[in-house]
């Protein structure tokens, strides 16, 4: 590498990410001969490195990026989760040059999402598995200035990288779909990821004896934070599973759990329903979970007697039933927002407000919470008393900085005040209440689906779905879960178009769209419901009532004139 060129990148790192790229270099010394990350393997041994082999791999990496990028870079890393990514990502992270990690695009995508987050990133490089480099350059088509390498790094192959470059206290970039037809990258600095782990460790009492186990994807903020970042910054271990393994077998969470004695491990709660409904009592015998203190739940809606049921299904395990607890959070504020390990708040019995029988679990809030938490009338922003359901406002310094490109979303996001504010506040476009020490979240502003933690806003679905078939008008369409509670599942009801009639729709229309979601997102399409044009319900304004339309599919009130049935 260039000495001046070194000397002028250690100069010009910004402070913020001094410190985070400090406190990474100073957790791997002080863990420098003992184990710091594990990756599980379906066949052959884990592999376990400690602080030393992961400080060398690091420097390594970093000084190959600095020399080839230099600083201010964004690089995209569309890996799997293996140790290479999770080399790369730290190399970044150490050495000021902006990480940008996402999904390995899926086979039978059309790509649109991940060519919009390198086209909107300006990123300098992409870097890939080679496995993965024909479906990365298929995305990439169209894009100039930024190249696409193959991982491992070799010097004398970089190519020439583009010239976008990255904010001077921006660490990461995380995107996230919110409810635009486009994912929006949520800048995020050093401070933030620093400010979160301090509260996650606060409020979760993770330090150096955390043992975690992680399942969830690398590129998002539960398992890229939470479950990568943040256990090595609290000085603890982790084993990674990765995620399509536990999708197969979700016994080999709860294995590796007890394998590795891990006290923090948690994910959506259809990661937990997956377990009661997969794994079997004689699959569980045997096994000690007795270790397990802290079971986070998060991510998606959460119904109030899930823990109940997960502690029944192990109850011969030696899981605790106070283990299991709610947690709320999103990419805007790094990860994590409210939730505290122990037992559920219950409601009081004389719940103020005109909020609806409540059935989702609660997340108990602190002190170090509560002050950042405000529920706010979605219309005016303005504050309202306890017990009244209105939108989920978050503030502090785990809060990003803003969206990249976007300034008008960022500026309704992040930057919404009244004249009574001090603070900026960031909207979730979340609906909650809270009552005593208790977070109730009760939805959503606006429409999704969840599929595996990942929120997929309606309008994409229907949008996808209707264009899979002539038969379908793209403009009259609702796409909702049929059950909140099992995640990845999708009915459509959607009116024909102009040129179509009822005795035209067939298992074809069906298959197409079901094809469609599946390849798309990995939805897993129950049932399409078509209706005559003009007959979609919608409100006064023109908009579609999707949940007036789900809620009377699920209490099976609503009736079509033509039903193709559940998929296999």
């Amino acid at each position: 590498m260039d000495q001046r060129r070194t000397s002028f990148v250690r100069k010009d790192r910004n402070n913020i990410l001094q410190n985070i790229g400090s406190s990474i270099t100073d957790a791997l010394h002080v863990r420098a001969s003992r184990p710091v990350i594990a990756f599980v393997r379906r066949t052959g041994p884990d592999i376990v490195l400690d602080g030393a082999k992961i400080a060398e791999g690091v420097a390594e990496r970093a000084a190959i990026l600095l020399d080839w990028l230099g600083p201010r870079k964004r690089l995209v890393l569309a890996m799997p989760k293996d140790l290479e990514f999770a080399l790369l990502l730290l190399a970044c992270l150490t050495s000021g040059i902006s990480v940008v990690p996402v999904a390995v695009p899926r086979r039978g995508s059309k790509l649109e999402r991940f060519a919009h987050i390198l086209q909107d990133s300006k990123a300098a490089a992409v870097l890939c598995a080679d496995e993965s480099r024909q479906t990365v350059s298929e995305a990439m088509q169209g894009i100039a200035d930024c190249p696409l390498v193959t991982a491992p790094l070799i010097p004398a192959d970089l190519p020439f990288p583009g010239t976008g470059t990255a904010e001077p206290s921006e660490a990461l970039v995380q995107y996230t779909s919110g409810s635009t037809q486009m994912p929006k990258g949520v800048c995020i600095t050093g401070a933030n990821i620093m400010a979160n782990a301090a509260l996650v460790g606060r409020e979760w009492d993770m330090d150096k004896s955390a043992r975690f186990v992680n399942w969830l994807p690398h590129f998002h903020d539960m398992g890229l934070m939470g479950g990568i970042l943040y256990p090595l910054l609290c000085g603890g271990f982790s084993a990674q599973i990765p995620s399509l393994d536990f999708i197969r077998k979700p016994a080999l969470w709860l294995n590796t759990i007890d394998r590795y004695r891990a006290n923090f491990s948690g994910g959506p709660a259809f990661g937990f329903a997956e377990v009661i409904r997969r794994v079997s009592p004689e699959a569980l015998e045997g096994l000690d979970l007795s270790c397990w203190s802290k079971a986070f739940c998060g991510a998606e809606p959460i119904p109030h007697d899930l823990g109940h049921k997960f502690h029944s299904h192990l109850a011969g395990t030696g899981f605790q039933p106070d283990a299991f607890f709610a947690c709320y959070g999103l990419a805007e504020m790094t990860l994590f927002a409210a939730g505290k390990p122990g037992p559920s708040t219950v409601l009081p019995p004389d719940r103020p407000g005109p909020t609806a029988p409540q059935t989702a679990m609660p997340c108990t809030i602190s002190d170090n919470t509560r002050q950042y938490i405000r529920i706010a009338d979605p219309e005016t922003g303005l504050p309202l008393p306890n017990g009244h359901e209105g939108e989920i406002l978050l503030s502090g310094p785990s809060q990003g900085a803003k969206y990249l490109s976007l300034k008008d979303e960022t500026d309704r996001t992040f930057r919404t005040r009244n004249p009574q504010d001090t603070l900026g506040w960031l909207r979730t476009g979340d609906l909650g209440r809270i009552n005593r020490d208790a977070l109730f979240v009760t939805g959503r502003i606006k429409d999704i689906v969840i599929c595996h933690g990942r929120n997929i806003a309606a309008p994409e679905i229907e949008r996808l779905a209707c264009m899979a078939h002539g038969s379908l008008n793209h403009m009259a369409a609702a796409a909702f879960a049929p059950n909140p509670s099992r995640s990845g599942e999708v009915v459509i009801v959607a009116e024909w178009s102009e040129r179509s009639m009822v005795d035209e729709t067939s298992q074809d229309t069906k298959h197409a769209v079901a094809r469609a979601l599946s390849g798309e997102w990995g939805l897993r399409l129950i049932e399409i419901i078509t209706i005559p044009r003009g007959r979609l319900p919608r409100t006064t304004s023109g908009k579609i009532r999707r949940a007036a339309i789900a809620r009377d599919y699920r209490a099976g009130l609503y009736i079509a004139p033509s039903s193709m049935g559940v998929m296999p």
